[in-house]
Formats: structure tokens, C-alpha cells, sequence
């Protein structure tokens, strides 16, 4: 299937970068409401279609909302007539799988000031707000810094030390188990249930 990265926009024809710059803008002006969207659709067959962020091993592109078969842009149904069986010494109940093989994949991240990222961590003593965990070994801490309003979600900005806090990893990791991330509160009140 091809990348689509073209896509109608009030009759015009739009690159996939000038949309994900539109959606940020509408977020912006929305009050950072996810759930808003603009209508994109297919140059082909004009159904409805969403911008995606190229990431992990897929460059930019848009996605029809449903699966179209007979637009020749839509993504496809997996047709797994031909499917490879399960070898029979790797079933889903053994205890061995293959790993360690190597995958290209092209990557795009998003950049990080270590200064502030320093202030934030020497501003909350190496310690988590969360849990109160602080834990030195050889010399480093063991601690991450957290945007309360997360990079992915708002793009390229002025981030100040208010934004972040410092977390552990294990209360970071709570933090990014939902789309909307858990404030420190929440996280505090729910590591509480579960003692």
C-alpha cells in the first residue's frame, strides 16, 4: 500500500506536514482539546482521513478513519489465508522465544534541554514527588524529570521549571499508563491503595 501524504482540505490539496501543523493549531486554540479534528479527506476516494506523525518505522502519512477496499490509497484487511503457522517448538505456551535480533527503524525524537532538566532535579533534591524515593548509586541518581504537560501532546515550545517535576522510574512509568498522564496527586493516591 502506498503512503499517502496528500490529502483534500477544503478543496485544496494539503501536504500530511501542513495538516499536523493545522491540528496543532486548532489544539492550541481549543484549550488542548484531543478530541478535536479537522476534515481531511482522501484525494482518491474522499472519505474521511487522519494526519499521522512519522515515528518507529512509519514516516509521516494519513489513515482513512474506516477501511476503504476499494480505494486503492485505504489500508488494507490482513488476509491471513497464507498466514504462517506457529513452528511447533515455539507454541504460545512455551517459556522460549527468539530475541536480540536486530531492527532498522527510523526514529524521530523530541529534543530535550538537559539544563532544565538539571535545574528540575536539583530544584526537588533527586527525589521523587510522588514517593518520596531517592536512591544514589556510584555517584549518579536514579531519577527522571516529567513534563506535566507532555512534549508529544503540544510540540515545539517554551517549556518552564513549573512544568516538570521529578519522578522515579516506577512512578513514571504510572505516570504514562493513560493518555492523559497522572499528576503527582493521583499517582500518590493510587501507590496508597495499593500498600
Amino acid at each position: 500500500m502506498p503512503t499517502v501524504t496528500e490529502c483534500l482540505y477544503r478543496n485544496q490539496k494539503i501536504s500530511v506536514d501542513r495538516a499536523l501543523e493545522l491540528e496543532l493549531e486548532l489544539k492550541r486554540s481549543d484549550g488542548g482539546n484531543r478530541w478535536s479534528h479537522l476534515n481531511f479527506s482522501c484525494i482518491e476516494c474522499g472519505e474521511p482521513v487522519r494526519p499521522h506523525r512519522g515515528g518507529g518505522h512509519a514516516s509521516a502519512h494519513f489513515e482513512h478513519l474506516d477501511r476503504n477496499p476499494d480505494c486503492s490509497l485505504s489500508h488494507r484487511m490482513r488476509d491471513t489465508t497464507n498466514a504462517t503457522k506457529l513452528r511447533a517448538d515455539y507454541a504460545l505456551d512455551d517459556i522460549k522465544a527468539i530475541e536480540g535480533y536486530e531492527i532498522d527503524r527510523k526514529i524521530t525524537t523530541l529534543a530535550r534541554n538537559a539544563s532544565i532538566v538539571a535545574k528540575c532535579k536539583k530544584r526537588d533534591d533527586y527525589t521523587c514527588q510522588a514517593c518520596e524515593f531517592r536512591l544514589q548509586l556510584e555517584g549518579r541518581f536514579v531519577i527522571e524529570c516529567h513534563h506535566i504537560k507532555p512534549l508529544a501532546e503540544n510540540g515545539m515550545r517554551d517549556v518552564s521549571l513549573d512544568e516538570l517535576v521529578c519522578l522515579c522510574p516506577t512512578c513514571h512509568r504510572i505516570a504514562h499508563t493513560r493518555k492523559e498522564p497522572f499528576s503527582v496527586e493521583e499517582i500518590k493516591r493510587l501507590r496508597e491503595r495499593r500498600s
